[in-house]
């Protein structure tokens, strides 16, 4: 079945396209009825299968079906001088090939103005030819002097001469005014001025004895904490030597910033005063340990009054060596605990020999009372062999003022004599005697 309905597609097939000029070969398909085109189907492929591979066309003509309709086959081939011998029906275009692709591209050349598919116009942008610009030559100086000159009119060349010529007479007439009248003369007023000032701050760095009294009171229980905090501060001031701000207000003073003389003995004097301070950088940190001490002194002197010596409570002696145990110097904390262990022992002893009673239990009096006195003495050696000497374990060590006095002493000097010569009358700041200018 599958054989007939593929013989009837193509017979319909071979109606629709066969020529009008040839009826008779319709009527002979129409003619044949169906069992006998089945027939005929089966019987030409066991035919097909028997015939040899190469058919003669008479015998293949009879039987292919497909032939009788498109007539004899024909073989065409690709003549290439036939090709080129063709007419070009279209002159104008153009093809460019790409030499590594293959691939081409047909030009346009009917219209050359025409703007091009990039979007720019012909000539310009990607579309320009590359011209090179030569880099015009600078002319000389002297030619293009001349040249200006040659363009000058006669009145422009007068003035080139008059102008400068007026201001070089303009600047020697100022200058020598200048000279006369001392306007551009350097100010030493400012400069001695301010010197004067830090002189009276050395003079009371020197002779301030705060520092002094920070260590003659420290354990002196009748020195109280308001009294020392302020040596305390005080002593802390000289050891930041002198104000920085009047240092940085000298700095900035016509004498320092125009007169090498006075900048050279300036700068010594600030190397001085910095190594002074590098010097007292640990001071700060000595005072603070020296209250700490002076306050656990005080502390510990007005425990043993209020509790006649031994009758502390255990909370009591830890509370008034917390100020040791929280110092964070490590030596004054293992004082602390050990203190108040032995503190402890010596109360507890005290309290059991003046608080016991017969009544309440047996009570031998002299072992008690041994017991006493003997964690008292261990108490008291402890105090004698342990008990800090701050001044010596940790000394106070202030730079010596020699080297700054005698960098500012010569500083100073040269400052004063200057001002004598260079005096500023109406500054003033020194005495006038007739023809004479005495400073300080």
């Amino acid at each position: 079945m599958d054989s007939t309905e593929d013989l009837k597609q193509q017979t319909g097939l071979d109606q629709q396209m066969q020529p009008q000029g040839q009826p008779q070969l319709q009527s002979q398909l129409r003619g044949q009825s169906q069992p006998q085109i089945q027939s005929q189907g089966q019987e030409q492929i066991k035919n097909e299968a028997q015939v040899p591979t190469q058919v003669p066309d008479t015998d293949r003509n009879e039987s292919d079906s497909v032939f009788r309709v498109f007539g004899e086959e024909k073989r065409v081939e690709f003549d290439k001088n036939l090709a080129d011998q063709q007419i070009n029906m279209n002159p104008t275009e153009k093809r460019i090939f790409e030499p590594l692709t293959g691939s081409s591209v047909v030009v346009d050349t009917t219209d050359k103005t025409r703007m091009p598919e990039n979007g720019f116009p012909a000539g310009y942008g990607p579309n320009a030819d590359f011209k090179r610009i030569e880099k015009p030559k600078k002319p000389k100086l002297r030619e293009r002097i001349k040249r200006s000159f040659g363009q000058m009119t006669k009145k422009q060349r007068r003035l080139l001469i008059i102008v400068p010529s007026v201001s070089l007479v303009l600047i020697i007439i100022l200058s020598f005014i200048a000279i006369i009248t001392g306007v551009f003369a350097t100010d030493y007023s400012k400069t001695y001025s301010v010197a004067k000032t830090i002189r009276g701050e050395l003079q009371k760095i020197r002779s301030n004895a705060n520092c002094d009294k920070v260590t003659e009171y420290i354990d002196n229980t009748f020195t109280s904490m308001e009294i020392y905090q302020g040596y305390v501060e005080e002593c802390k001031k000289v050891s930041q030597g002198v104000n920085s701000q009047l240092i940085d207000e000298m700095a900035d003073t016509a004498g320092v910033l125009k007169d090498i003389e006075v900048n050279r003995r300036f700068e010594a004097f600030k190397v001085a005063l910095n190594e002074a301070k590098t010097g007292n950088s640990e001071v700060g940190k000595v005072l603070d340990l020296y209250l700490i001490w002076h306050s656990w002194v005080l502390t510990e002197a007005s425990g043993d009054k209020m509790h006649n010596g031994f009758e502390w409570s255990e909370a009591e002696i830890k509370d008034a060596a917390k100020v040791l145990i929280d110092s964070g110097n490590q030596k004054l904390v293992d004082y602390g605990k050990r203190w108040i262990e032995l503190k402890t022992a010596a109360a507890n002893a005290a309290y059991k020999f003046y608080h016991t009673s017969e009544e309440t239990e047996v009570v031998d009096y002299m072992v008690v009372k041994s017991d006493m006195d003997a964690k008292k003495t261990a108490f008291s050696d402890f105090q004698k062999e342990k008990r800090p000497d701050v001044l010596k374990e940790f000394p106070l060590q202030l730079t010596d003022l020699a080297n700054i006095s005698t960098k500012f002493e010569d500083m100073y000097s040269f400052i004063r004599e200057t001002y004598q010569k260079n005096y500023n009358k109406k500054v003033g700041g020194c005495k006038e005697l007739i023809n004479t200018v005495i400073c300080d």
